[in-house]
């Protein structure tokens, strides 16, 4: 229905508000979007999923996910670079190439 331009985020989760909280009718949403009824109910259902989604992780959910995380690639860092040789280079326990740093380096 729209010619060629597109939804910002901003209108998509308009919409999606306005059919949840049903405080005009289908028509006047089209008419005010100039989308299809497929178009806004399709988003309408993408933002519900997306709420169901966040909400079945709890509260802290990804946030408490991507701290374990980081921590873990901090300790195998710590200990990659325990594993340096004196030469200077060499592979620590991960495989991965690791250079010794002087402080006039950095």
């Amino acid at each position: 229905m729209r010619l060629r331009e597109k939804l910002t985020v901003e209108e998509k989760i308009a919409i999606a508000l306005e059919l949840i909280k049903r405080e005009r009718t289908l028509d006047e949403i089209r008419e005010r979007y100039r989308v299809s009824h497929t178009t806004a109910y399709k988003l309408r259902n993408l933002f519900l999923a997306g709420g169901r989604r966040a909400l079945s992780r709890g509260e802290y959910g990804e946030g408490r996910n991507l701290e374990a995380r980081v921590k873990a690639i901090e300790d195998r860092l710590a200990g990659a670079g325990a594993g340096v040789n004196s030469s200077g280079g060499g592979r620590g326990r991960t495989g991965v190439r690791v250079r010794a740093t002087t402080a006039s380096e950095m």
